[in-house]
This record gives structure tokens, sequence and C-alpha cells, in this order.
């Protein structure tokens, strides 16, 4: 990374901090300054106005009063930086926090599914996600410590010139031998630092599968999943370790110059030599202005050294920053210019000659055709990796067909408005999420408006969704959290609640589409059974995508489409395809039996 992108990459970040909380970035800056100013009073302008009266024989009044000011003034000045580091700056910092992290979401989003699908895509993101507040943490520091340095800087060097100049020569020496080597020192660091990520994320992976609870019961009861995660962690530790080697003896070789030309001892001891040459044989230097011209070199040495490592760390900072902005600045290819917006009437829909392959794979749908008529219910069957879920995911242009089109009533659903467009169809995938929220929240997944009205149409969907209130767990009602993890009073769901839930969340919304992606597959088959009946009489007025393993849920279905391999092998009523004996008459006879028993209940 170049000083040029380092600076972008904060400017970035000095917009983004003073745009959130003007008021605390600047009193962050000022008590940076304020505090060097009040050092550099105290440990040289003073004892440089001590010695001088004594060499000079002043009066004791004089000093005494300027130390009595001078106190006074230390300790408001100490107050307020304790006032400003306990209170003031843990504010400040949860602000900026939040606004990078709402800055990233803002803009991630709507970014394509199939983002997701790029392991550097979700290697930034994850990088994101762990480093923002780190960024701006160090952010904070590195402001703090400019200022900081520039003003001891500019104070130091001021006295030294106006004092003795010729000690500025020493400091002067010792910064550019070390900045000439900070910069490929710092180069190398970041190097290695960003090899090393894709390795320490699969580490922290293997970390959270043992403390995880979702893994607690696998990891129990098959210990030799236990034993493959040590051994991933261990490798992942291993590949860390021989990328610290590979770049180690670089970093000694530059480090230990570094570390020489600019060491403290060795500049130092040439002050130390130049001052008393003066004091001793030049006579050109009082003891008073000695000392304190000494110690304003010394300021100028810690603070030059302080700016170099600060710079190591800001570019460090810079170069996370700037993978950050990369994901950030990604824009979505699922959009649409014409923004209609979509039909609030039970529409029809055709999928024609689709074809579509997740990135970098082979195709997973191929020329796939179909037609759904209005308030029709179809049904999509066929084994695991036919492509089900697949087309039903292009149907809510979570993703974009590599070819074909898909229409709704006529209309390309790519001219409607995306964010629109999906909100107005109702689903429920088998791969759905119960949130740490309460019952309700996790019915709405929106943010509630707290009336009596939609307390009662979320009871009504989880009534017709067969979900049982009167459970004596749920003591607060659709009030009740969700969850263990973070309340004594939360209720963990078994896995059929939990469905139920996911298809409450779809009938609460009353969407005219609605796609149901094995919605029963966690209950049991009477359960199932008189749910696809009430769901058949809640969803007569819909259009209705039904896709499942089993075929009860899909019998009662106006048209029945058997995929495999990405096509569409077969397509009719129950009856004709088992009239045709083909691969859905095949499935349907393994399956009978399970159904027969429900039938007559």
């Amino acid at each position: 990374m170049t000083t040029k992108e380092m600076l972008l990459e904060h400017w970035f970040l000095t917009r983004l901090c003073f745009g959130a909380a003007p008021g605390g970035m600047m009193l962050h800056i000022f008590e940076s300054v304020k505090l060097q100013v009040s050092i550099f009073f105290e440990f040289i302008w003073i004892i440089n106005y001590a010695l001088g009266i004594v060499e000079r024989g002043g009066e004791w009044s004089h000093f005494f009063l300027c130390m009595v000011i001078f106190m006074a003034a230390v300790f408001v000045s100490t107050m307020s930086f304790s006032y400003y580091k306990q209170s003031v700056l843990p504010r400040l910092k949860l602000t900026l926090h939040q606004e990078f992290r709402m800055y990233i979401y803002a803009r991630t989003k709507n970014l394509d599914l199939a983002c997701y699908d790029d392991t550097e895509f979700y290697q930034r993101f994850i990088l994101a996600a762990e480093e923002s507040d780190t960024c701006i943490d160090r952010y904070l520091e590195t402001i703090e410590m400019y200022c900081a340095c520039i003003t001891s800087l500019v104070l130091s060097m001021g006295f030294c010139l106006l004092v003795n100049p010729v000690i500025l020569l020493v400091s002067v020496g010792g910064l550019v031998a070390s900045l000439s080597l900070a910069g490929k020192e710092n180069k190398l660091h970041i190097a290695s630092r960003m090899e090393r990520l894709a390795y320490e994320q699969k580490r922290e992976y293997q970390n959270r599968v043992f403390y995880l609870s979702d893994y607690a019961k696998d990891l129990r009861l098959y210990p030799g999943m236990q034993e493959k995660c040590r051994r991933d962690f261990y490798q992942s530790q291993k590949e860390i370790r021989r990328i610290h080697r590979a770049y180690g003896k670089k970093l000694f070789a530059y480090g230990s110059v570094r570390e020489i030309a600019g060491s403290a001892y060795l500049q130092e001891g040439i002050a130390w030599s130049l001052l008393l040459y003066q004091v001793l044989v030049a006579h050109t230097l009082s003891y008073a202005a000695m000392l304190t011209s000494m110690k304003a070199s010394t300021y100028v040495l810690d603070s030059a050294n302080s700016m170099i490592t600060g710079w190591k760390k800001a570019m460090e900072n810079a170069a996370y920053v700037k993978r950050i902005r990369e994901l950030t600045g990604m824009e979505p290819s699922v959009v649409s210019e014409k923004k209609l917006p979509p039909v609030t009437k039970p529409a029809a829909f055709a999928v024609q000659n689709v074809t579509f392959s997740y990135p970098n794979g082979s195709p997973v749908l191929r020329d796939i055709s179909l037609e759904l008529g209005a308030r029709q219910k179809i049904a999509l069957v066929g084994y695991n990796g036919s492509g089900k879920t697949t087309l039903v995911k292009l149907l809510l242009r979570l993703y974009d067909p590599d070819s074909g089109r898909i229409c709704c009533d006529g209309v390309d659903i790519r001219d409607y408005d995306v964010e629109s467009y999906r909100h107005s169809i109702g689903s429920v995938f088998q791969d759905f999420k119960i949130y740490a929220a309460s019952l309700k929240e996790n019915v709405l997944l929106d943010v509630g408006k707290e009336t009596k009205e939609e307390s009662y149409d979320v009871e009504k969907a989880l009534y017709e969704a067969h979900f049982t209130l009167q459970d004596n767990r749920l003591i607060y009602q659709i009030e009740t959290p969700l969850t263990t993890e973070f309340e004594k009073d939360g209720v963990s769901l078994s896995g059929g609640e939990q469905q139920k839930v996911a298809i409450a969340r779809t009938l609460y919304r009353r969407q005219n589409l609605i796609i149901m992606d094995e919605p029963s597959s966690a209950l049991d088959p009477l359960a199932e059974y008189e749910l696809n009946q009430e769901l058949n009489e809640i969803a007569k007025d819909k259009t209705v995508i039904f896709i499942s393993h089993r075929l009860s849920t899909t019998r009662d279905a106006d048209c029945i489409y058997m995929m495999e391999q990405g096509r569409i092998i077969e397509a009719g009523t129950h009856e004709q395809l088992l009239a045709a004996g083909g691969k859905y008459a095949q499935m349907w006879e393994v399956q009978a039996g399970l159904y027969l028993e429900t039938q007559g209940a």
C-alpha cells in the first residue's frame, strides 16, 4: 500500500468520524494537544525557568508565584482529561463503532446472494464484521498519537531553535535513518498479515465449533469430528507459523538495522557529548540550557520514533479499511432499471428456457420451462440436488438466470423493483432461522407497531400454522423470548415448532404468491396431513408453489413438475403421473405406505 492510498483510507475514516460525532472528535484532538502542552511546560519550560532563576540569582517569590499558577492549571487540565478518558471517550467509541457498522450494513444488505458463494467476498465480509470496531479504535489512537507527537515536536523543536539549534542535528539524523527503513518493514508486516488472514479465519472457525451450542451435541455424539476439527485447527496454526517464519528473517533484518540507527542510547550518547563540549569546552551554553535542551531533544526523538511506530499501525489499519471499502464498494447485479411496482393480485408466472449455474460451477438448471397460472397450486418434486430450491431462488430474484427469463403477468421480473417484488412473495425455506427475539418478533421479522391488531394477526397466523400458544412454557405468550442464550425465561422450540413459526411468517403477510420449500419436513405424517389441509384452505385464493420430498404435500396440486438433474422430466396431475408409471410413480410407491394410514385417519 502506498502512502497516498493510506492517506485516502484515513481521510475516509476522518469524514466518517467527524460526520458522526464532530464535537467528540474535536474534543479528542483538543485533549491530545492539551496534554502535550502541559507536559512541555511541566518538564521543560518550568525547569528552564527555575534553573535560570538560580543562575541569575533571581527572587524566590517570582518562582513561587509561577509554580502556584502552573499547579492550578495542571490540576484543572488533569481533571478535565480524566473526565474525557473515563466518560467521553467510551461514548465516542460507541457512537463511531455504530456508525461504521451501519455504514457497512447499509452498503452490503442488498448485495447479491451470489456473493456469498464467493470465498474472497466471504473473507472480506468476515474481516469487515471482525475488524470494524478495531479499525475505529486504531484510527482514534492514530489521531491521538499524531496530534500529541506533532504538538510535542513543534514545542520541543521550537525550544531547541531558541536555546540550542545545534542539538537538532542529532535528532534529525536519527529520524532520517529510521524513516528510510520503516516503510519497507511496514510493507512486510502488512503482507504477512494479509497472507495469514485466510488461515486465521479457518482457525477462528474451528475455535467457534468447540464453544457454540449448535455443535455441542454432535461433538459429543461423534468424537471423530472433534479429532478432525482439532487436526484442522493445528493445520491452520502450522500454516500461520510457516508464514511467520517466511517473513521473520527479513523483518528481523530491517528491524535490527532500524533499531540500531534510531537507538535512543546511541543518539543520547551523541547528544550528551555535544552538549558537554558546548558547556565545558566552548563555553557557549549554560547548565540550564544544557539540561532543558537535552530534555527537548529527547522529546523530539521520542516523538519521531512514536510517529514511525504509529505510521506502521496507520498503514496496517488502512489496509484493513481498504479491504472493507472494497466490500462496501461492490454493486449488486440483481437490479431493476424500470423499477415497476409488483402486481397486487394473484399473478400468473412463466419460466421460459431458464438455465442457471452457481459461480465456477456446472449448470444446476438446464433449459427449464413451466407455467403457473393465477391461483394455481403447483408442486416441484424430485430428489436432493435436482434444482428445486435453486428454481425458487430465481423466482424470488435472489439470483438472475444465465439465460432465459421469468415473467410475472407477462412482464419480465427483472423489470420490477427488486425489494418490492421480493416483499410481495411469501416464502418458507427449509433452512429457515429462529432469532433470539420474542415469538411475535420471529413471526413479524420486522419492527412491530405494538398495536392490538398486530398482535391479533400474529396470533391468528400462529393458529393457522397449528402452533400451540397454550403451551405452559410460553409464560408470556407471543412475547415469550425464543432461545435460552440471553433470557433465563426463554424457550427452545422443537424442530416442528420452529417450522410452524416459519410458516406463520408467511401466513401473517397474506401475500398473493406463497412458496413453501419443504414446509412440513420436521412434522410427523399426521401433523403434516392436517397442516396441508389447512394450508390449502388458507391459500385457496392464492398462487402457491410447493417443494417437497414427501408427496402427500403435493398430491392435490393442479400440476406437479418432476425434476431430475436440473431438468423437468415429467409434468401433470397426481393421477396422470401415476398412470404414466415414470419416476414420480416410483417415488410415490416408495412413500405410499407412509400415507395410507394417514389418509385413513
